[in-house]
């Protein structure tokens, strides 16, 4: 199949640091149309420029979006489709890590908010789109994480002895399954999902921890250019269709969590996250 990343529109989520802003300077040298979300403006301003230099490229634009608040979310997902119709592949990069219980505005876990909840309802939103790109990819990324992660569908959002570490790996695991039952949906229908284990990366995600936890958990680190390889490869590879639904470390391939295979596990989770969204979307319904 033709695949030319050059001809294509990208959506990153989180990407003014670490693994988000090198997979957008990487996919902008090689002229794709790359649109990227960033809660901080002005950070996002100062990528914009830095990323417009470095890549000759002037077709690189951002949207302000805190994924914490779906009232936000619903924003920024408003003036997207006002100004863009179609989309060939959406990164959902962005990504939160909370060693302390910390509640959105909305009242829920923000590392379930933010690393689950958020993509969950942002892939479903914008599904048309990638229709309209078909073929298309979605790249959602997980973590080796997911491996310690548990599903507990009373509480998905770990409240009951809230545990940091424990919390960011549910969210990994929920994301892998989300890929899995999404790819499995969207079979035939011309949009691909894969699932990214970037590594070890030393970037933003770690700065809510005490220094010398940070210091020793980061110890061999991956720089942020070395972890975006695996979603670039992804991004910008062609003929890899037939991989749909797969969980890929160093851009290929890789072993995962054995739960993630179970399919009365994974519509269970689906269905509970579609009641946990209409309890502040009303109106939701997934489309497939």
């Amino acid at each position: 199949m033709d695949w030319d990343i050059s001809t294509k529109k990208v959506l990153i989520t989180g990407a003014t640091s670490g693994i988000g802003k090198a997979t957008l300077i990487d996919l902008a040298k090689s002229k794709a149309f790359v649109i990227f979300t960033a809660r901080d403006k002005n950070k996002a301003l100062t990528v914009l420029k830095e990323a417009k230099e470095l890549s000759k490229n002037e077709n690189i634009e951002f949207f302000e979006v805190d994924l914490s608040s779906f009232k936000s979310i619903l924003d920024f997902l408003k003036r997207f489709k006002e100004k863009h119709n179609k989309l060939d592949i959406l990164i959902n990069n962005a990504g939160t890590w909370n060693m302390r219980l910390a509640l959105t505005e909305d009242g829920i876990e923000k590392t379930f908010m933010v690393n689950y909840l958020a993509p969950f309802y942002i892939t479903h939103s914008l599904l048309p789109l990638l229709s309209e790109g078909s073929p298309s990819r979605i790249i959602n990324v997980s973590s080796a994480m997911h491996k310690g992660g548990k599903i507990n569908l009373d509480d998905l959002e770990s409240r009951n002895h809230y545990n940091g570490i424990q919390s960011y790996s549910n969210s990994k695991l929920m994301i892998l399954m989300f890929t899995i039952e999404l790819a499995k949906r969207l079979k035939d229908k011309g949009i691909y999902v894969f699932a990214v284990h970037p590594g070890l990366v030393k970037t933003q995600i770690f700065s809510n921890f005490p220094k010398p936890i940070r210091d020793l958990f980061l110890i061999g680190a991956k720089t942020p250019e070395e972890g975006a390889k695996t979603s670039i490869y992804l991004a910008k590879t062609k003929d890899i269709e037939y991989l749909t639904g797969n969980y890929f470390a160093d851009s290929k391939p890789t072993d995962y969590l054995k739960i993630a295979d179970n399919e009365d596990l994974r519509k269970k989770l689906w269905d509970k996250t579609t009641d946990y969204i209409k309890k502040y979307i009303n109106d939701f319904e997934p489309l497939v």
